[in-house]
């Protein structure tokens, strides 16, 4: 077994505390929201949620990746990533607000006669798919692959810190691989379920790929964060070379740049369409104040990153890429509002303040929920037999 190159981590009860009590305050906030506007509290409660949600599953898919692919210049960032996946089960918990609340979301849970005869006839088109038990039915099936996948690949990566036995490392590629298909659907159908189907007609072929490539932007913005942050700590930070920045920042790069595509996409094949029911979910964000939000999307998610992002040195200086990193997950943040509010209120400029308060409550509960799964742990697998490869990764 090889020796620990860091201690255990023990640390972190501050901030573990600190952030349990932020996402307790954070939801009792949102749940007094409530008690004055039901449905504004939980369109607040939804962004925070997929927010979270997206960066724990982009966690959890990277994860899955570097193991499908035997990479070994990530094994010092795996057990960051591990921990972020493994908190997937607490988002079942999360999950309770919205699906007692589904109603005041989703026009097809209760359709009323103000929606048109067209919509309606829509609706009930779809209404073998679209009804309440089957919807739960699915959420439930994508809660047990995220949280089964997830908790297997840490315990497994923990079990070989105490055995030292190179079979762990089989048995985590093989699931890494062969999960990446199941884990690959249950995101696409949760982002049509819990995402897509607030507009009563629009639909699209792309838009879970659209969710995917932010989730993943920032799940890996969140592992340079991170590494940056603990970079004089005695945890994983401290191992990270330039040569791991580099390649985290072009990974960054290269999904900002597919983010872009993807949404371009997305936006030309539909207004080249010109399809009404298609065509109308693009004005709304395109027009009066949403229209401000589409631009700043534009600038601050593509535009300024990849500008940044074509530096060489830039991408080898962690507090640097940081900054940029930090600038992602906020533009993350108004991509997911993006998705989300316009659907919720077509007609004005409309974010309720429980976004915030339920961002905070979520995100509070998400970053203790890891630290606590990190306590006892070595911030890196130790017994990796590729561990020695990833500490030797120099800048290219």
């Amino acid at each position: 077994m090889t020796s620990p190159v860091l201690p255990r981590f023990e640390g972190g009860q501050r901030a573990l505390g600190i952030s349990a009590v932020l996402g307790v305050l954070g939801l009792a906030a949102t749940a007094i929201g409530a008690f004055l506007d039901v449905r504004q509290a939980l369109a607040g409660y939804l962004f925070g949620f997929t927010y979270w949600l997206g960066l724990c599953l982009g966690a959890l898919l990277l994860l899955a990746t570097f193991h499908a692919s035997k990479a070994r210049w990530p094994v010092v960032l795996r057990r960051a990533l591990e921990v972020c996946a493994a908190t997937a089960p607490l988002f079942l918990v999360l999950f309770v607000p919205l699906a007692l609340g589904m109603r005041h979301l989703y026009p097809w849970v209760s359709p009323s006669a103000d929606l048109g005869e067209h919509t309606l006839h829509v609706l009930e088109h779809r209404r073998l798919y679209n009804n309440v038990p089957f919807f739960l039915v699915r959420a439930a099936l994508y809660f047990v692959t995220w949280g089964l996948v997830s908790h297997l690949l840490h315990r497994w990566s923990v079990r070989q810190d105490a055995t030292g036995d190179v079979r762990w490392t089989l048995w985590q590629r093989r699931l890494g691989g062969g999960s990446l298909p199941a884990l690959g659907l249950t995101f696409s159908f949760m982002t049509l379920d819990w995402m897509m189907s607030l507009e009563a007609t629009w639909q699209s072929t792309v838009y879970a790929v659209h969710v995917f490539s932010g989730a993943f932007v920032g799940a890996l913005a969140l592992m340079i964060i991170a590494g940056a942050a603990t970079r004089d700590t005695q945890h994983f930070g401290s191992l990270l070379s330039p040569g791991h920045y580099h390649r985290l920042g072009t990974l960054l790069f290269a999904f900002v740049c597919f983010w872009a595509y993807i949404a371009y996409s997305q936006f030309m094949l539909m207004w080249i369409a010109a399809l009404p029911e298609e065509v109308g979910w693009y004005r709304v964000r395109l027009e009066d104040g949403w229209g401000a939000l589409s631009l700043v999307l534009v600038l601050g998610h593509f535009v300024i990153p990849f500008a940044l992002l074509l530096s060489r040195e830039l991408k080898s200086r962690p507090r640097v890429l940081g900054a940029v990193a930090l600038w992602l997950l906020a533009m993350h943040a108004v991509d997911v509002a993006w998705l989300l509010f316009p659907s919720l209120s077509p007609e004005r400029v409309s974010i309720p303040w429980t976004a915030l308060t339920a961002w905070l409550g979520v995100g509070g509960l998400s970053v203790a929920a890891a630290l606590w799964l990190a306590r006892g742990s070595y911030p890196v697998p130790v017994a990796d037999p590729y561990l020695v490869h990833s500490l030797q990764v120099r800048p290219p």
